[in-house]
């Protein structure tokens, strides 16, 4: 019995040993590539600091954490590592720990980070042993700034298209309220000069500062968000563009519109493009977090705006589920599996999660209505991170503790369960919750990343 095993094993032990790497891609490799897509506040840094950890502790240290991941069983988990995503920078998850240990939350992304996870199985059945010994599972994982990834719609447009688009979402509500300044400043400006560096630079600098102020007010979709933060690698000093009122974009023979489209192709061909295929590279599961607090916290426009942006921002990306073939020989592939996350899920009462759930698939359904024919599984998921918040004395109140470490008790009125029950004017204010002292724990104790992470992982 045992020299018929050998018969049949030998040929494939051989062509091991004559492509070792191709035989670990192909055999011993269970390969996921994650895009992890937010826009900016929705959660990212806070995410990765806390996957990378939870991962950690639940394979090195046997802690019970994750208890419904039943894809990566603990009794099997050999060893775990990270290793470097190609030529990108390591995931600074030992800074982030040491800024939550300082009781401060980790910064927001400014430049691009990726790693590899590698969580290396034992195989269970003897056989299995006898030819694989273990399976390695990979995880590659890329951050970004958010404001990168509300550009991308961008490459689709004219510079004309695109200022126009712009223009009119700054007329409506919520961008009318943060861009009269703005808006003063291009009426009072005189067009018939040159487009001269400096005159460009005047009404750019106008422009970023509009930017920077709606930014601040929870606005989701301002383009291009690359200008607001230094990453990004393109000159917006000696490249800049702003939107222009329709009599002066629609004129292709102004010189300002000229100098604008030389300037918008310059950003999509040096930037954006180069962005796309670098960053939002291979990929078949995507997380899609969504911060629906930064709109409750302002405005039921604010929320319909961040329906609008994700549904623009699902135009990005190719979505389908490929065949084999395509999939491990041409090497084309669409992303398959897509969760749509709230984050922050503990900033509210257990009994409100159900409300929140569904205010998340309200303002995802833009979105999710481009995936047709059944060809991308997607489902909606409620995490939390890091578990803040404690339950309060009845169940719409939550205990937290404040930026001065006093131990507060917080009550809650009903959150809407989609857009049309929000009264236009009414906004519901965020919990101010500190880090907590014990934040490890809390992070360990994390909530919906077991659910979020069987979703994706399972065949």
């Amino acid at each position: 019995m045992r020299k018929l095993i050998d018969a049949i094993l030998t040929p494939a032990k051989q062509a091991r040993t004559l492509g070792a790497n191709q035989w670990q891609r192909w055999f011993l490799q269970s390969e996921h590539r994650f895009t992890i897509t937010g826009l900016s506040r929705s959660g990212k840094s806070m995410l990765f600091t806390s996957l990378m950890t939870v991962l950690k502790y639940r394979s090195e240290e046997q802690y019970q954490c994750l208890p419904l991941l039943r894809y990566l069983p603990m009794e099997l988990v050999d060893q775990m590592w990270l290793e470097p995503l190609n030529d990108l920078p390591m995931f600074p998850v030992e800074q982030h720990i040491e800024d939550l240990a300082a009781g401060q939350w980790p910064p927001a992304t400014e430049s691009v980070a990726g790693f590899k996870l590698i969580v290396r199985l034992r195989q269970a059945h003897q056989l299995k042993r006898y030819l694989l010994p273990y399976t390695d599972v990979v995880f590659e994982f890329i951050d970004y700034p958010g404001e990168w990834l509300s550009d991308l719609p961008m490459l689709g447009k004219t510079y004309t298209q695109w200022s126009d688009s712009a223009w009119a979402q700054q007329m409506n509500a919520p961008q009318q309220r943060y861009a009269k300044s703005w808006h003063d400043c291009v009426n009072a400006f005189d067009f018939e000069q040159p487009p001269t560096p400096g005159n460009v630079q005047q009404l750019v600098n106008a422009y970023r500062r509009y930017l920077q102020e709606a930014k601040s007010k929870g606005i989701s979709m301002l383009q291009p968000g690359s200008f607001l933060i230094p990453g990004s690698g393109f000159d917006f000093t000696q490249q800049g563009f702003t939107p222009l009122p329709s009599r002066i974009s629609s004129d292709v023979a102004s010189p300002w519109t000229q100098c604008f489209t030389q300037h918008f192709e310059a950003f999509k061909h040096q930037w954006l493009e180069k962005l796309k295929k670098d960053t939002f590279r291979q990929t078949d599961k995507q997380i899609i977090l969504v911060d629906l607090f930064e709109g409750l916290n302002h405005s039921r426009s604010h929320l319909y705006q961040l329906r609008e942006t994700l549904s623009h921002l699902a135009d990005t990306f190719v979505y389908g589920n490929e065949n084999w073939f395509k999939r491990h020989v041409l090497q084309q592939q669409g992303i398959a599996k897509v969760a749509f996350v709230a984050t922050k899920a503990d900033l509210v009462p257990v009994g409100q999660r159900d409300a929140l759930l569904s205010l998340l698939k309200d303002v995802t359904r833009g979105a999710t209505a481009r995936f047709k024919d059944g060809e991308v599984q997607f489902e909606h998921f409620l995490v939390s991170a890091i578990q803040a918040t404690d339950e309060g004395s009845h169940d719409n109140a939550l205990r937290y503790m404040n930026d001065e470490g006093r131990y507060m008790e917080a009550e809650f009125e009903a959150l809407p369960p989609d857009l049309k029950s929000m009264p236009e004017d009414e906004h519901y204010p965020v919990l101010p919750a500190a880090v907590p002292p014990d934040y490890l724990a809390r992070m360990l104790n994390g909530k919906g990343l077991d659910r979020l992470l069987q979703f994706l992982l399972e065949k």
